[in-house]
């Protein structure tokens, strides 16, 4: 009690310390800001923030900040080491490859429906929202029962898109024998790594076999049976065959994060090399705090630079760091016919205002932009001289490119580009150009206003 007493005594003798104290706070937030690697907009928004509040600046950027967990690196180099002793060189080759993409999702559904009842071994999904609406409750019903038949199920859910589903809508998997995880969780903080790390990915893997990736959560907002004007515009992918196999690693390496799990206990899943179905190649990319560098991000980029004739670009939200921008500017000046497709009107406001700069910018220098009129556009597609696509989770945001987890599939192969090339038709003809009202609307003082302010935040959000 008395040396509680003496501190207190001594706090006016320690005053003079404070400013040292808000001085080293200041310092850590520019170098954490610096350190991130995102836009010079974002470096100038956390200096703001480090000079007027500097110690809850460090709190917050303690707790969100940062891109990287070498830690993570180091665990998901282990889990790719194990797997490459026990897979061949070839995974890439030998895929089918299906576009699930109806206008109601009921492709979706019932492509996962019927491969949850057709598995015997071992169903491995995870997903960033799971709501607990008609489908939700339908998709845990049916893993429920294959849990019980003695099919192994885990299931995993980001702490943060999940954040409101209640926990008995899992409780008859769990029951039935099934595995639930939460990646990251933020309530309480028992995440590895930064609570801003959100697992964006969407995956669906069967048997080792057979997976399902897109833009596609499980609930009512991107899945049905039947038409709702409340559901997004969306897309996912099939895949067949040895790509499966990558897409396995990259789920047990995230399971290992969530639930602490070592990759050595995996190890007959990670021998498991799936049968070839098909005469696609997929390169599976992964993305995010655990990988090194940005391997979609740098995909993203030389694929623009090696471009000769197109590049089509569908995306929710459109707000690139300025390297990609750049090079987006450029094929767009020198005749290569960029296309822009996004939504009317997106279910992020700020967003919104965010993208307008660059699309303005983009319009000028020749690119196409379109807008989807008949609701929200959440599908994610790369499509280059209609000989390569990127497919996937991520959108084209720097949240999706330099801090979420993401997944996605690099493909090269003429009847596949087809499918994804008649997707994107049938989504043009709903589209409408960027129109000029907008156009001048952009250039008012309070438009600028608007689209400077959403370009400081776009990154966090």
């Amino acid at each position: 009690m008395q040396g509680t007493l003496l501190v207190f005594d001594r706090l006016p003798e320690l005053a003079f310390l404070l400013p040292w104290v808000n001085y080293a706070c200041t310092a850590f937030v520019i170098y954490r800001a610096a350190w991130a690697r995102v836009t010079g907009f974002y470096i100038l928004f956390w200096i703001s923030v480090a000079i007027l509040i500097p110690k809850s600046a460090a709190l917050i950027l303690f707790i969100w900040g940062g891109r990287k967990y070498t830690q993570l690196a180091r665990k998901k180099r282990e889990v790719n080491a194990v797997a490459k002793k026990l897979t061949s060189d070839s995974e890439i080759r030998g895929n089918q490859f299906t576009v699930l993409g109806d206008e109601d999702g009921k492709m979706m559904l019932e492509t996962l429906l019927r491969e949850i009842r057709l598995a015997q071994k071992r169903i491995h999904i995870e997903t960033y929202i799971l709501k607990a609406d008609a489908i939700g409750r339908e998709i845990i019903s049916a893993l429920a029962q294959r849990a019980k038949a003695g099919v192994e199920v885990r299931l995993l859910l980001d702490g943060v898109g999940s954040l409101g589903t209640p926990q008995f809508l899992c409780q008859p998997l769990i029951k039935a024998g099934g595995e639930v995880a939460t990646f990251n969780p933020i309530l309480p903080m028992q995440g590895k790594g930064s609570a801003n790390w959100r697992n964006h990915r969407k995956i669906a893997l069967f048997d080792g076999q057979t997976a399902v990736i897109g833009g596609q959560n499980i609930s009512l907002n991107y899945l049905g049976y039947k038409p709702s004007n409340r559901r997004y515009r969306d897309c996912s992918f099939l895949i067949d065959g040895p790509a499966a196999g990558a897409l396995e690693r990259v789920f047990i390496a995230d399971w290992c994060q969530a639930t602490h799990r070592e990759p050595k206990e995996f190890l007959e899943i990670l021998r498991h090399q799936p049968q070839h179905s098909g005469e696609t190649e997929i390169k599976i990319i992964s993305s995010g705090p655990d990988c090194v560098g940005d391997p979609l991000w740098e995909a993203y980029i030389k694929l623009i630079e090696d471009a000769e004739k197109s590049i089509t670009i569908m995306t929710p939200y459109f707000v690139p760091d300025r390297t990609l921008f750049r090079l987006l500017l450029s094929a767009a000046q020198k005749n290569i016919k960029v296309k822009i497709m996004l939504p009317r009107r997106s279910d992020h406001l700020l967003l919104d205002f965010a993208r307008r700069w660059y699309l303005r910018k983009l319009k000028e220098a020749g690119a196409k932009i379109l807008f989807y009129k008949s609701g929200v556009l959440h599908a994610k597609l790369f499509l280059v001289d209609d000989e390569t696509a990127i497919v996937g989770s991520a959108n084209l945001d720097m949240r999706s490119l330099f801090f979420n987890y993401e997944i996605a599939a690099c493909v090269n192969h003429l009847k596949s580009l087809n499918n994804i090339s008649d997707f994107i038709t049938s989504i043009e003809r709903e589209c409408s150009p960027y129109s000029e009202d907008i156009y001048r609307k952009s250039r008012t003082w309070k438009g600028q206003a608007l689209e400077a302010a959403s370009k400081l935040v776009a990154p966090l959000l």
